[in-house]
């Protein structure tokens, strides 16, 4: 199966001050976010990965350029998350295929578990619960099925979408059908939701083990912590 890296982000949340640092290039313990999460698809025998580079792209694959498994598609305006797949979508094929965010980072074993999840339905996407989904994506699941997704719901708990997913190639035309969010961006979460309402069938899979979302200074330091004593431990 394909992974596609979605790595085309600016950052700005946790970057330093007067530093314009790519999102997939933020250091974690020693290592940039982008090599842990492709070394940890590697470790999952995802040997062909796609990613999707914007901000700073020419920056972000030099970094990779020693990768042989890494292929390039560039998406020309920072637009969300459906376009940056789009972007890609002459690299995937009409295979099924695994996204993840450049912005996420989990234990390996994950991304294999979510493949597998997808497995004989139409897609799966990992969820792990949190107690506050202000900045999350609320995942409304029903007998282990996906029946919508809200972004930014408020202070509720609830299953999150971690930003880590398996989808059947029947998912392209509800990506290219999505329209603008109120945010004014081309939200994957949209394409889910239109597909679910269809009958599409999306399978949750809760997280075994921890989720950094490193798009805030919180998450970018509980990753490096996280790392730092995983390393020290070997």
């Amino acid at each position: 199966m394909i992974a596609v890296v979605l790595a085309a982000g600016r950052g700005s949340r946790v970057a330093v001050v007067g530093e314009d640092t790519p999102k997939p290039l933020m250091p974690i313990a020693g290592a940039a976010a982008i090599d842990r999460i492709l070394d940890a698809l590697t470790r999952d025998r995802f040997d062909d990965l796609v990613v999707v580079t914007g901000h700073r792209a020419d920056e972000v694959e030099r970094h990779l350029a020693f990768r042989r498994a890494v292929r390039f598609a560039r998406q020309d305006h920072l637009r969300g998350t459906a376009d940056a797949l789009l972007a890609a979508r002459s690299a995937i094929g009409d295979e099924p295929f695994l996204v993840t965010w450049a912005d996420v980072l989990v234990e390996s074993g994950t991304y294999r578990r979510v493949a597998k999840a997808a497995c004989d339905h139409d897609g799966a996407v990992a969820v792990n619960h949190l107690d506050d989904l202000s900045t999350g994506g609320a995942v409304a699941v029903e007998d282990g099925w996906v029946t919508g997704i809200t972004e930014k719901p408020g202070p509720i708990a609830g299953w999150n979408q971690t930003g880590v997913l398996a989808l059947d190639h029947k998912v392209w035309p509800y990506v290219a059908a999505v329209e603008r969010s109120v945010r004014g961006e081309y939200e994957l979460p949209d394409a889910i939701n239109a597909w679910v309402g269809d009958g599409g069938r999306i399978a949750a899979m809760p997280v075994e083990g921890p989720v950094f979302e490193i798009g805030t200074p919180q998450g970018l330091a509980a990753a490096a912590a996280y790392f730092s004593d995983e390393s020290s431990s070997r």
